[in-house]
């Protein structure tokens, strides 16, 4: 492990280079490309998505496809796609009777161009269906069957088309527009009797019919009778159907301790090998996504803190610069300075629990009572500021909420101090720990190739030695003003559980670089903490006393919100697991159409099904906790 030098600044491929070249192979059937606060949006026909999509990553360098997503534009039809009269499969979509309900979203990034590209699908609302990506790019399995899950389209060829969030017999698709914000009732039993009539007798369980397997990095559902198997699964089905191989399935969760959350496995094991590992996520039910598009941009914050509940400074961080971008609102120097400062005071808060809790798995439980003595300072920090220790919902659209009380810096650098000496203590306790080393060490490897397939960003991404981070390459609140490197694995192209656990360490001490620097520039930049744009920030409350008109434009800013303009913007920040990116998009009115958020521990999940095969259940706690994941942020 190394500490990478600064990156020099790459030059993007102009966008136009890109569409001249599809349009060169593809020609009517890019059908349109469109710009919108500097994105590039291009429409494609459906049936040619996968050899665009080919085309992408084998010839224009697009490596990774980091997120799918879909719009429904039900009872809009004034915002609905239809840019141009956009041909539509023969027909205009001004002449059908029905314009396009459906707009899948696909977001493509290319590290060796430092360029992202998103392409378009437009849907009817009568069967929609578009062919998988899963062969082109691995990672889309998740994202696919989210889509399919939320909106109720379909993704022809995909290896495993079942809901991901919800139960298999779920009535309908909660993202759409149709289906109402609403309640269920939770059913109790009452007495012993009628709980006991629940449970299964104790006789042993009918073999499955059918069974699932980790097959080329997704998960495959195989029918146990035969018939009709593809030849990549063939030899899976003879080894379940072989009595010497007899597996078995077992339940890992869904229970919070060692899960790290509500988070199931199923394991399917020989022995105490595990031959297949299939994450089971959608416990939390939280509705965050559905619940932001029936609050104003501003009350929406509120929401963000509840995903990634480790990280919610970076949630407020994403949406804000989101919806900033979205209105085009400058943001102070001063705010900027402090979102930077208390976002890798986050950072640090986040990798101190990754850290102890993957060292308590494994077994040194000290590592982990060490971890959270030194988060306690950091939540302490977090309420002086705002006045919660978790929830902070601090950051505003346009700025921060207030400015930094007296004694902040002196209680900041007290942490830094405190925190230089610490991670010395925890490399002293681990580094050269026989045990640790042996439980680590080659524990999980995974490559290069595979994270870039699967879709991992973050320190999973930089584990395989891809020097690749949102703050260096795609910088945003001025991080290309600070001095500070990029911790990524130069020793070798492989990923394993003590990579990531020193590219934590490292990434501690670079984010403490980065506070001193911060707090030293706050020490001379004063002026106002939130923009004087007032179509998004209110009036000065001095001002609330004296001026009617600031009176009137306070009470309505904050009871009807803004509204932005027509369109849709994504906004991606590097928060402690990876890339964080937020899909806002506007109708016109005062409440988001759509707020999709790419988190990413939903993506990085996908890396377990492909680590675990091969390992025993003794390392798969282990393996959970090297994913960092947060199952707040899967379970939107």
């Amino acid at each position: 492990m190394a500490v990478a030098a600064p990156v020099a600044p790459t030059i993007t491929l102009p966008v136009d280079d890109i569409l001249a070249r599809l349009l060169s192979r593809f020609g009517d059937k890019i059908l349109t490309s469109s710009e919108f606060r500097g994105e590039t949006t291009i429409v494609v026909v459906s049936e040619h998505l996968p050899a665009v999509a080919q085309m992408l990553r084998d010839e224009l360098g697009f490596e990774q496809l980091v997120d799918i997503t879909a719009l429904d534009w039900y009872l809009q039809a004034k915002n609905a796609p239809n840019p141009g009269g956009i041909m539509f499969t023969g027909g205009d979509l001004g002449e059908l009777k029905v314009p396009a309900r459906f707009e899948v979203l696909y977001h493509f990034l290319s590290h060796s161009l430092n360029a992202r590209l998103r392409l378009t699908v437009l849907l009817q609302e009568t069967d929609p269906a578009v062919p998988t990506l899963v062969p082109i790019y691995s990672g889309a399995n998740f994202f696919e069957r989210e889509v399919y899950d939320m909106m109720g389209i379909k993704f022809i060829g995909h290896p495993f088309m079942r809901r991901i969030l919800m139960p298999d017999n779920w009535q309908g698709h909660p993202h759409r527009k149709d289906y109402a914000l609403g309640y269920e009732q939770v059913e109790f039993t009452h007495n012993i009797d009628a709980i006991e009539a629940l449970k299964p007798k104790s006789i042993p369980p009918p073999r499955p019919e059918d069974a699932i397997f980790e097959i080329d990095g997704a998960p495959t559902e195989i029918s146990l009778s035969g018939g009709g198997a593809l030849d990549a699964t063939t030899l899976a089905l003879q080894e379940f159907q072989d009595p010497s191989n007899e597996t078995m399935l077992i339940n890992l969760g869904p229970h919070h301790p060692s899960t790290h959350g509500v988070l199931r496995v199923g394991m399917q094991l020989a022995g105490e090998k595990v031959v297949g590992a299939v994450p089971d996520i959608g416990y939390l039910h939280t509705g965050i996504e559905k619940n932001l598009e029936y609050k104003t941009y501003t009350k929406a914050i509120a929401l963000t803190d509840r995903m990634d509940y480790l990280a919610p400074l970076s949630n407020n961080l994403g949406y804000c610069l989101a919806v900033e971008r979205l209105m085009g609102v400058e943001v102070p120097e001063r705010a900027n300075i402090l979102r930077v400062l208390l976002c890798e005071i986050t950072r640090i808060a986040s990798h101190l629990v990754a850290v102890g809790t993957n060292a308590m798995d494994i077994g040194a439980v000290s590592m982990f009572t060490y971890a959270f003595r030194e988060r306690e300072y950091a939540l302490d920090i977090f309420e002086m500021v705002s006045g919660a220790r978790m929830m902070t919902s601090y950051f505003r659209i346009g700025g921060c909420a207030l400015d930094v009380p007296i004694g902040f810096s002196s209680q900041v650098r007290e942490f830094i101090k405190m925190m230089y000496a610490r991670i010395a203590e925890y490399q002293a306790l681990l580094d050269e720990n026989p045990i640790w080393l042996e439980r680590t060490r080659g524990i999980g490897e995974y490559t290069a190739h595979d994270a870039l397939q699967l879709s991992l960003t973050g320190p999973l991404l930089r584990a395989t030695g891809v020097n690749w981070d949102l703050r260096k390459r795609q910088p945003y609140c001025g991080y290309e003003t600070y001095d500070f490197n990029v911790p990524f694995n130069t020793s070798s192209g492989k990923g394993d559980i003590f990579e990531l656990y020193r590219l934590k360490i490292l990434e501690m001490g670079e984010s403490l670089r980065i506070i001193e620097q911060a707090l030293e520039r706050l020490s001379i930049t004063p002026g106002p903490v939130i923009t004087t744009n007032r179509k998004v920030a209110p009036p000065p409350k001095a001002e609330l006393s004296t001026s009617m008109e600031s009176l009137i434009h306070h009470f309505k800013l904050w009871t009807e919100g803004f509204k932005p303009p027509v369109g849709y913007v994504y906004q991606a920040i590097e928060s402690p697991r990876g890339e964080l990116g937020f899909l806002v998009s506007s109708d016109g009115t005062n409440k988001p159409h759509r707020v999709r958020v790419r988190t990413p521990s939903f993506a990085n999940l996908q890396l377990l099904g492909h680590i675990a095969p091969g390992h025993t259940i003794s390392d798969m706690v282990g393996l959970i906790a090297m994913t960092d994941i947060v199952l707040g942020d899967v379970d939107r």
